[in-house]
Parts: structure tokens; C-alpha cells; sequence
């Protein structure tokens, strides 16, 4: 299958941009009494704007996910990449519009919880990254895997059948559902310790396979036994790092599910306080 376009930009083009921000920023902070901005007038003033500005973009994310019928501004993938580096932007534009300073009480709280929500919106990026770059379709690999495993009995000699027993055995105990992010976390605990035992007793097995093999006396028979143990010993450990990531999945996959329940609210929380300061600012 050919990689889809566009791969690469995905994939670098937040970290570039995370890392000019943070550039941005540092700059700024050291030079913050040589800028002299101010907040009421001038640039500063309209960065403030331009800050308030993203966050009302920001909200159309959420908005075009949750209404198919918007497809024609664009997909939901384009508009999170989108969101992410306007959640990025936006705190950016209102410290430079601040001064990198909190000033009164309603600004230190809008300020506060903007930079609250950015670093939960890096965090949600972070799992989502982890989820949907690192660790899709480790599922379907360790199927895959499982399925070959068990053409192990039909493929090679009977001494190696009872590396395929155990890894049959392993894979009924494993992909089960898990309601909340403790029980994922305690699941995917137990699922890597039971994994440990599993490729300690393949390993045991494949080591009596070969010497059986070994035993038979026919020509080239210790040769082969040599080979199968170690093409063997490289399939257990592979498997068995695939396996360890899937069960590390179903824990991300539900700190990324209560990640969205907490995300919402300090992003609402967030629009709240903005509004107030802008109100705040321009009726005093």
C-alpha cells in the first residue's frame, strides 16, 4: 500500500511549528521590557484582538465535527490540525498582547485559563499522537501474528506446537474492553506482566523444541533445529513487544476518552473568562 500524501507534513509540520512558537515566546519573554507593549493601545491592543479572533476559530472545530453537514468548509482531519495550531497561536498572541504580564484580576484569570486549555490541547495532542500514530494497528498486527503463530502446528515440525499452545493461551486473556482509564491502567499492568511469563515459557519451549529436533539424528537435523530456534526467538519477541503495546493501547485510547470529558469544560471555561475581560476592559 503506498503512504497517502501529505504524510510527512502531518506528521512534522506541529512539531515545527511548536518549536518556532516556543522560539517566539522565548524571545519575547527576554525582550518584554525592551518591546514595550501595551495592552490598551497600539499593536498590542490588536494582538489582543488577533487573540480573541483564534478563539472564536477555535470553536468551529468542535462544531464541524459534530455536523456532517458542514463538510463543505472543509474535512474534520484539516480543521484539528487547523485548531491545534490555532491553540497554539492564540496564547501566544494574548502573552505578547499582555506582555508576558497579568495585569488586573480578570486578565490574570483569562490569561490563567488560556494557558490552562493550550496545555491540555498539547496534552490531548500528545495521546492523540500516541493513539493514532505510534500504536494504530498493533491490534491487527498482533492478529496477524497470532494467525501465523498458529500455522505453527501445520507449518513445523511437532517439537515447536507448543509455542503456538501458549500464544493461543496468552491471546484469549487479551483485547478485553475496559470501562474507565484505572481499569485500562491496571488491565494493560496485568496484560504485560502475564505477557512476560508467556514469552518465558515460548522461549522454554522453543529451547526443548530444538534440542528434540536435534535428537532425531537426520542429517542436517541440528542445522535445522539451530535455525528454527532462532528465526523462533526473534518471532516470540516481537510478538510479544506487539502485544505489549496493544494492551498499552486500550490505557491510552481511555485517558484520551477522559481527556475529551475535561478538555471542554476548561475550553468553556476559557471563553467565559475572555469575554469578561474584553467586556471588563472596554465598558471600565
Amino acid at each position: 500500500m503506498q503512504p497517502k500524501r501529505g504524510t510527512a507534513f502531518e506528521i512534522y509540520a506541529f512539531p515545527v511549528f511548536l518549536l518556532l512558537t516556543i522560539a517566539a515566546l522565548g524571545v519575547g519573554w527576554l525582550m518584554r521590557d525592551r518591546l514595550q507593549i501595551e495592552s490598551e493601545e497600539g499593536i498590542g491592543y490588536w494582538l489582543g484582538v488577533a487573540g480573541v479572533v483564534c478563539v472564536g476559530i477555535l470553536m468551529i472545530y468542535p462544531i464541524r465535527k459534530r455536523i456532517p453537514g458542514l463538510r463543505v468548509i472543509g474535512s474534520v482531519p484539516a480543521w484539528f490540525h487547523f485548531h491545534m495550531a490555532l491553540g497554539l497561536l492564540a496564547p501566544t498572541l494574548i502573552l505578547f498582547h499582555a506582555g508576558f504580564r497579568t495585569g488586573s484580576t480578570n486578565a490574570a484569570i483569562a490569561l490563567t485559563a488560556m494557558l490552562v486549555v493550550a496545555g491540555s490541547g498539547l496534552l490531548g495532542r500528545m495521546l492523540y499522537v500516541r493513539i493514532h500514530r505510534i500504536l494504530t494497528g498493533k491490534r491487527n498486527e498482533v492478529r496477524a501474528m497470532a494467525q501465523d503463530a498458529g500455522l505453527l502446528k501445520q507449518t513445523m515440525v511437532s517439537e515447536f506446537a507448543e509455542v503456538a499452545e501458549i500464544s493461543e493461551r496468552l491471546e484469549a486473556t487479551l483485547h478485553k474492553p475496559r470501562p474507565h482509564v484505572f481499569s485500562a491502567f491496571g488491565y494493560a499492568l496485568a496484560t504485560s506482566a502475564r505477557i512476560t511469563v508467556a514469552r518465558r515459557q515460548m522461549l522454554g519451549a522453543l529451547k526443548r523444541g530444538a534440542r528434540q529436533l536435534a535428537a532425531r539424528g537426520q542429517p542436517g537435523a541440528k542445522a535445522s533445529a539451530k535455525r528454527l530456534k532462532r528465526d523462533g526467538t526473534i518471532l516470540v519477541h516481537t510478538y510479544c513487544r506487539q502485544l505489549r503495546h496493544a494492551a498499552y493501547l486500550t490505557f491510552f485510547e481511555r485517558l484520551f476518552a477522559l481527556w475529551h470529558i475535561i478538555h471542554m469544560p476548561l475550553f468553556l471555561l476559557m471563553v467565559v473568562a475572555a469575554v469578561i475581560h474584553v467586556v471588563a476592559v472596554h465598558l471600565y
